[in-house]
């Protein structure tokens, strides 16, 4: 980390992500999270616990995307507000490492003047570099659910840009529904020049 600068870490998982939830793949108690000298924790969830059966209740993983962005602006703002105000480099990570995450990075794209489709090729990436770790999780799970879960694992491009449109389309695109989200203008602005 100190190699790449790196002066914060923000955690996206939700609390019982992180504390364990009776869950054998969360089981780290609060007391036990090592840390790197000279290197911020922090923890915002991007999802809460409250929300995951709403979450669930989405027909497909798009519209979970767009629920996570019309119900959780404040965990939005945060990450971001956190983003901006970091000293050094940041590193976002949720527990696969692919919507969460992926939100975060289109958005951060988005805000660096990328253009949509070559932040669709990144997203679409993922499935390429998590592929041997798709099929580790389906096979865990009943073979009558792996069709679904393979589905849902899946990043096609057209769902990042079916975000990005979205996010243009009701918002006025990232900052604006950044600043809608309470994250103060002053650090848009900050997170802006910092992605030059």
């Amino acid at each position: 980390m100190r190699a790449y600068a790196v002066s914060t870490v923000i955690d996206l998982r939700s609390d019982s992500e992180l504390y364990g939830s009776g869950d054998p793949r969360f089981p780290r108690p609060k007391e036990d999270r090592a840390r790197q000298s000279g290197v911020a924790y922090v923890h915002h969830a991007l999802i809460d616990d409250s929300g995951l059966k709403r979450l669930g209740e989405a027909s497909n993983m798009f519209e979970r995307y767009l629920l996570m962005l019309s119900t959780r602006q404040m965990a939005f703002r945060d990450v971001f507000t956190s983003i901006a105000e970091a000293e050094g480099g940041v590193v976002f990570h949720c527990f696969a490492g692919k919507d969460r995450t992926g939100l975060i990075a289109a958005m951060l794209l988005a805000m660096a003047k990328v253009s949509a489709e070559t932040i669709a090729s990144d997203f679409g990436e993922t499935d390429v570099q998590l592929a041997k770790q798709y099929e580790k999780w389906i096979s865990e799970v009943p073979a009558d659910l792996r069709n679904e879960m393979r589905e849902e694992l899946r990043c096609p491009p057209e769902r990042i840009l079916g975000v990005l449109n979205h996010l243009q389309t009701k918002w006025g695109g990232v900052e604006a529904y950044l600043e809608a989200s309470g994250v103060a203008p002053a650090n848009i602005d900050r997170l802006t020049a910092r992605l030059e």
